[in-house]
Parts: C-alpha cells; sequence; structure tokens
C-alpha cells in the first residue's frame, strides 16, 4: 500500500456507504450536483409538444387546445421539479443565495407557462443559475479563496485521523502515529477529539463510530497493559508490607537484596547468639513470607479482574462495531468500567451524546 493516502481512503469509504457524501459536498465535492444540472439543461432543450389538429368543433377543439396546454406545461414542470430536487441536496452553505434565486426563476418560469400557455419561455437564466450554483462561479458568490481547500484538509486531518491510526497500526514500520500505549498518542487522541467535536459540519454517525472504536481498542489496550504489570498493580494495593521495594521502586533487585540481607543479618546473629536481635529477625522474615504471599495473591485477583473486563469490553467493542450496542447503552457501560477516568478519554463521552437518540 505505497500508494495509500488518507484522502484516498476515505474516497473508498464514501463509495462503499454513502454517509460521507454530505461532508464531501459541504467540502465542494458532488460530481453528481453537475450530472444532474446537465440532464436539467437537457430537459429543458426538448421540443415542446406538436398543437393538435382541429376539426371546427369548438367544444372538442377547446378540449384538445386545453389538454396540449397542460401537457405543454407539463413537459416542464419535470425538469422544474429536478432543478428543485437539486436544491435539497447538501451542498457549500455559501451558495444557498444562488439556490434561492434559482427556486425564484422557477416560480416565475412557471407563472409564465401558465399566464402565456402555449409559448416556450427562456430557460437561459435558469440553466446558467444551476451552472453556477454547481460550479460555485456566480459573480454574487463571494467565496474566501482557501475555504473549500481548509475544508478538505479539515475533512482528511479530523475526520481521516481514525483510518490513518488503523493503517499505521497495520504496517509494523509505520511511524506516523505514536504507538498506542504512548502519552503522545493519548495527548494526540484527545486533540482530535476535541478538533472533531469543534466541528459540527463534520458529525456524522460514521466517524463518530470510527473515534468511538479507535477509543475502545486505546482504552482496551491500556486495560491489557496494566492487567499484566504486576508491579503497578501491586503499587495499587491499599496495604502493602513494607519493604525495600516500596520505597525504591526503579530498583529492580531490591526485595532480594534487602531480604538477603535481613537474612544473613538473622543468622549472624544465631551465631553470635544475640537473643534479642535474632528473635525479632526470625519473626519479622516470617511476617514477611506470609505477607507477600498475601500481597501476591492480591495481584493475581486483581489481574484477573481486570482480564475478565478486558474480555468483556473486547466483546462490548465487537458488537458495537455491527450495531448491537447503543450509543446509550455503551456510555453507561463504559463510565461503569472506568470510574476514575483512567482509560477513556473525558471527550469520548461527549463524543457519545452526539448521535443519541436519533431515528
Amino acid at each position: 500500500m505505497a500508494e495509500w493516502s488518507v484522502w484516498k481512503a476515505l474516497e473508498q469509504a464514501r463509495q462503499k456507504k454513502r454517509d460521507l457524501d454530505p461532508l464531501f459536498a459541504r467540502a465542494g465535492i458532488a460530481p453528481e450536483l453537475a450530472t444532474i444540472a446537465n440532464r436539467i439543461g437537457l430537459d429543458l432543450k426538448r421540443a415542446p409538444p406538436t398543437l393538435p389538429l382541429l376539426t371546427g368543433d369548438k367544444t372538442r377543439d377547446a378540449e384538445a387546445m386545453g389538454m396540449y396546454y397542460e401537457g405543454y406545461a407539463r413537459q416542464y414542470e419535470e425538469a422544474f421539479y429536478k432543478a428543485e430536487n437539486l436544491l435539497r441536496f447538501t451542498w457549500v452553505p455559501e451558495a444557498a443565495p444562488i439556490g434561492s434565486q434559482v427556486s425564484a426563476e422557477i416560480l416565475r418560469l412557471r407563472d409564465q407557462l401558465k399566464n402565456e400557455q402555449g409559448k416556450t419561455p427562456d430557460f437561459s437564466k435558469l440553466e446558467g443559475l444551476l451552472f453556477n450554483y454547481v460550479r460555485l462561479d456566480h459573480p454574487e458568490l463571494e467565496l474566501a479563496p482557501d475555504l473549500l481547500s481548509n475544508r478538505r484538509r479539515e475533512l482528511t486531518d479530523v475526520a481521516g485521523y481514525p483510518l490513518l491510526v488503523q493503517h499505521a497500526h497495520s504496517e509494523t514500520q509505520n511511524d506516523s502515529v505514536p504507538p498506542l500505549l504512548s502519552e503522545a498518542f493519548k495527548i494526540q487522541l484527545s486533540e482530535h477529539l476535541q478538533r472533531y467535536l469543534a466541528s459540527p459540519w463534520l458529525h456524522c454517525p460514521l466517524i463518530t463510530q470510527w473515534y468511538v472504536t479507535l477509543a475502545l481498542d486505546t482504552g482496551l489496550a491500556r486495560k491489557k497493559h496494566d492487567a499484566l504489570d504486576d508491579q503497578l498493580t501491586a503499587s495499587l494495593l491499599k496495604r502493602r508490607w513494607p519493604s525495600l521495594s516500596n520505597w525504591m521502586p526503579q530498583f529492580e533487585f531490591a526485595d532480594q537484596c534487602w531480604y538477603v540481607s535481613l537474612s544473613l543479618l538473622a543468622l549472624v546473629s544465631l551465631f553470635m547468639e544475640w537473643w534479642w536481635l535474632a528473635a525479632p529477625m526470625v519473626i519479622w522474615l516470617h511476617l514477611s513470607l506470609g505477607a507477600h504471599r498475601r500481597e501476591r495473591k492480591e495481584v493475581e485477583d486483581r489481574r484477573a479482574f481486570l482480564l475478565g473486563q478486558a474480555q468483556m469490553l473486547k466483546r462490548t467493542r465487537d458488537r458495537f462495531g455491527v450495531g448491537l450496542i447503543s450509543l446509550e447503552k455503551l456510555a453507561f457501560q463504559l463510565r461503569h468500567w472506568d470510574e476514575k477516568g483512567e482509560y477513556f478519554e473525558p471527550q469520548l463521552f461527549d463524543l457519545l451524546a452526539l448521535h443519541q437518540h436519533e431515528a
């Protein structure tokens, strides 16, 4: 995938799921609008229906001419309907004034067809406005030079960030994104979540699902790492037996050196018959052995608890990915599993509230 890019990945996702069409349209990318405008132009150029043959019977001739005028207006009504439907598509919001001019021109043409029956109106203004609307080149349309380019850049940097992370972590030699468990990635993810929340025009259920899935993967990786880190788990215990490793956690063999020293001191005390020192040392070593066994069991229980939570989190992540868990239920479960906010960013819960209760 040497030619892989975020924009290409977004285009592929757009082709598979049409959820991203409104985002591309707001950034000025909607080729289908130009196609519709061309079809409308062809419909407006169609030849009008031919006049009916008159028989001389005033009643029958009037009825035939009435049907002719109805068919005449109906022929162009289809093109008007397509033009009005074109304006309903999501497009660059700044083009709305031109869309209003298109609607006003359609209304004027309908009145003209009604008042001047059998006379073909001049559709050049409507056709020009339609192309001005889809090409964004009307003289009255004032767009900042870098408006659309900034939106496309934001679409790539913010909406495409989960795809970038997924691609980077699938390749071992790709360092475009920091490691999942690093502090740099935590800061980066928090910043992108904040940028996404601050960009309402990018809010989309599909992109929200990408970000939520990425946050779940990150929380799952952190929980698994903590479950397998015995030193971290032991440091979180409320009551710990005093030992050198508690005061010098960076010293790898602190406890071994500590208890070897105490054992040697106890042996020397026994050999020298210093009972006042030997007895406390032996009792202390015996109590230390029991305390460390108890502590080891607590660490193993804590590890089993965290691994169980990690399994439930993975199951929840998989069910959310296929749409079996709603955002409301997911938010409730994550708050229950992360009461202290250790594994999930606070912005994640704001993200989960974006599309709740939507049909």
